[in-house]
Formats: structure tokens, C-alpha cells, sequence
């Protein structure tokens, strides 16, 4: 939801700063292009927002945004005459850019105060500005229209956590059967293939021999494929992913294999190799927080399986999956530092994010997503122990 709103916002800026641009370009005697430098500021902060959606930055968005858009709706108030008041459609794109603030965490207060607080302070500042060059006020239904949208949109996202929380552990054991369905499947056609090529085009030559001894060359192929037979290992079922390159030794791997040897039986899916594209420092940090949080399923969920999922793209996203019976983070102590030290901590130190779903007698999710680019900074904050959730 906040990605999809950023990028609206993004848009909007886009496009403001395009037609400011052209109007300079058409007008090259008037002084537009301070217009121009006060948009910086509000796009470097959207980037920023973006990349790590936090209240501090959420509150310097709003805030220093409705400062730069003061500045640029006086600027071109002042420079183009065209504009008639503070309802003209350069200002209502900024003004839905700040409406697009986004959400910070996941409670409805969370979802609905900064859309308002954008829109409010969009019309305050363009309404000072169009006050001090002379213009007329005019309420801006557009970005009321926008506003509203965005606060019923994001209630309803919110409103449907709790659902989606109970859904989640359901639908990625319907993923993880079907896998096993195609491995089951491909188990099979190796089988038969097998069956078919020994022991039916045996049993065929041996109908057509003559009355007697076998013959040394169809006794020397019965022999062959007994022992094909008998060697093959039925249990080693076909991998549903190939081995990725950049995955063995990396971090992550040893720490799967830690975790199946102390009894965990760990599924690994997704893309592994995309581990390969962080630094080894910040692989280590990921891999420690993961060794944290299969440990929690083996200690705490009441399973023995769990599934980790690898994704690569802008950011490396490790998920562990579990079906076991849940728990609410909000009721952990605070006296214990596993998820807090050992998992958010080193993540939060690399400027990468945790999400948590999980509700009692549900199974728990947990995503971990790193940025490419992460590196571990030189004062990192280190776990103080592993003594659980």
C-alpha cells in the first residue's frame, strides 16, 4: 500500500517539476527555476520514506514537503500570471504528493493521520502563498477526493490484517504441497521409465529365449539390470529447484545445516543464489538473525519443519515459514532478546526491515529484506544473547 502511494506521489512530482521546467524554458526572461530547486528537497525525502518508512521521516516529509511547496506556490504565483489562485492544478499534484505520504506500522492511526495531516497542510500552505502574491483562495476538491481514497483504502488494508495473518501459514502450505506434487510426479515417471526399460523388456526377451539355459548374453543383462535395480535409491527424490551457484558456504547455508542437525527439517525454495549478491559481512548479519529465528521454531512453535524462502531483486527477502502454534509479539517479555537483538537488531544495523506475522495457533511468518547496497557499519549494536523469542 505505502509502495503504491509512494509511487503516485512520485508521479506527481514528476510531473510538477516537467511543467515548471517547460514553463521556464517557454518564459526564459522570468525567474521560474528556484521553483525547481525547492521540489529537490521533497523528492529526496519520498526516496527516503521509501526506502525505510519510519515516523521521524514520515513527520520530516510532511513537514519540510509543506515548506517546499510554500516556497514553489510563491515562487510561480509571483513569476507566471497565468495561475489564478491556490486551486491550480500544478499546486493540487503536490498537494496529492504529500497526501501520499504513505502508513507508518500497521494501526489504523497509523494509516489515517498522515494522509490528513497532508492534505491540511497542502491547503494551509498554498493558501498562505496565494494570500501574500494577491491571489484568491479556492478549496481544492481534488486532493480532498485523493485524500479520501487514501484513508479508505488504507483502513481497509488495515482492517484486513488479522484475515490475512490467518491465511498466510494456509496458502504457503497449499504452495509447498503442490511442490511436493511435482516431486512426487516427476518420482513416478522416473520409476516407470525405469521399470519399463529393465524389468518389462526382460521379462520380454526371456518369453521369446528358446527352451533351456539362458543364453550368457541375456544372463549377463538380467544380472545388469538387477543390479540397476537394486542400487537405485528410491528415497532421493528429484530437487524441484536446481543447486544455485553462490548459495553453498554462504552464511545461510551453514546455518540450515546447524539448524536440520540439531532436528529442524528445513525446506529451502525461492532463489538461494541471490544470497551471493550482498557483502559477506552483511551475508553474516542475515545469516545469524535466520539461525535466530529457525532456532525459535525448533524451541518454541511446537513443529519440527519450517520452510525458507530466498528472493533476490532491489533487496534480498529471506522468509521462514512455519505451521506451528504462533504467537503474539506483543506479549513477549522485554526481557528477552531474540527477536529484538538477535533479529531486529542486526537487521536494523544493515538498514534492512523485519516483518512479523503470526497470531496464537496460526504458524508464523517472519520476512527479513536487506537492500543490495546494505553495508555494516563500523559501531554495529550486537546481540547481547540468544535466550529466545
Amino acid at each position: 500500500m505505502s509502495r503504491a502511494v509512494h509511487a503516485v506521489a512520485a508521479l506527481c512530482l514528476t510531473a510538477a517539476f516537467a511543467v515548471t521546467a517547460m514553463q521556464q524554458v517557454a518564459e526564459p526572461d522570468r525567474p521560474i527555476w528556484p521553483a525547481l530547486v525547492a521540489l529537490i528537497p521533497l523528492g529526496a525525502l519520498l526516496y527516503l520514506l521509501e526506502r525505510r518508512r519510519t515516523l521521524l521521516l514520515m513527520t520530516a516529509y510532511l513537514a519540510i514537503g509543506a515548506a517546499c511547496i510554500y516556497l514553489f506556490a510563491i515562487i510561480v504565483l509571483a513569476q507566471v500570471p497565468v495561475l489564478s489562485g491556490s486551486s491550480a492544478w500544478v499546486f493540487t499534484v503536490l498537494k496529492v504528493a504529500l497526501v501520499m505520504a504513505g502508513a507508518v506500522g500497521t494501526r489504523l492511526t497509523g494509516a489515517i493521520i498522515p494522509p490528513v495531516f497532508g492534505y491540511g497542510l497542502g491547503e494551509a500552505v498554498t493558501a498562505a502563498a496565494a494570500t501574500a502574491t494577491g491571489k484568491p483562495v479556492v478549496a481544492d476538491g481534488t486532493a480532498a477526493v485523493a485524500a479520501v481514497l487514501v484513508i479508505v483504502v488504507a483502513a481497509w488494508t488495515i482492517l484486513r490484517v488479522p484475515s490475512t495473518r490467518r491465511a498466510q501459514p494456509a496458502i504457503h502450505r497449499a504452495a509447498r504441497d503442490e511442490r511436493l506434487a511435482v516431486v512426487r510426479a516427476a518420482a513416478e515417471s522416473k520409476a516407470a521409465a525405469l521399470v519399463h526399460d529393465t524389468v518389462l523388456s526382460d521379462l520380454a526377451a526371456i518369453g521369446v529365449a528358446p527352451p533351456g539355459p539362458l543364453p550368457a548374453a541375456l544372463a549377463e543383462r538380467l544380472q545388469s539390470d538387477l543390479a540397476v535395480i537394486v542400487g537405485q535409491d528410491w528415497s532421493e527424490l528429484p530437487d524441484v529447484l536446481p543447486p544455485s551457484e553462490g548459495w553453498d558456504g554462504s552464511a545461510l547455508a551453514e546455518t540450515v545445516e546447524d539448524v536440520r542437525s540439531d532436528g529442524l527439517m528445513v525446506t529451502v525454495s525461492g532463489d538461494p543464489g541471490a544470497v551471493a549478491a550482498l557483502s559477506s559481512e552483511v551475508e553474516r548479519e542475515v545469516g545469524a538473525a535466520v539461525r535466530q529465528l529457525l532456532l525459535n521454531v525448533l524451541k518454541h512453535s511446537g513443529v519440527t519443519a519450517a520452510e525458507l524462502v530466498v528472493y533476490g531483486g532491489e533487496s534480498l527477502s529471506v522468509m521462514v515459514i512455519d505451521d506451528g502454534r504462533g504467537f503474539d509479539e506483543s506479549a513477549v517479555d522485554r526481557d528477552r532478546f531474540g527477536l529484538r537483538q538477535s533479529v531486529r537488531g542486526r537487521i536494523d544495523a544493515v538498514g534492512g526491515s523485519v516483518q512479523i506475522w503470526s497470531s496464537p495457533g496460526h504458524g508464523t511468518s517472519v520476512l527479513v529484506q536487506v537492500p543490495l547496497g546494505a553495508s555494516l557499519p563500523l559501531r554495529s549494536v550486537h546481540p547481547v544473547g540468544e535466550e529466545g523469542r
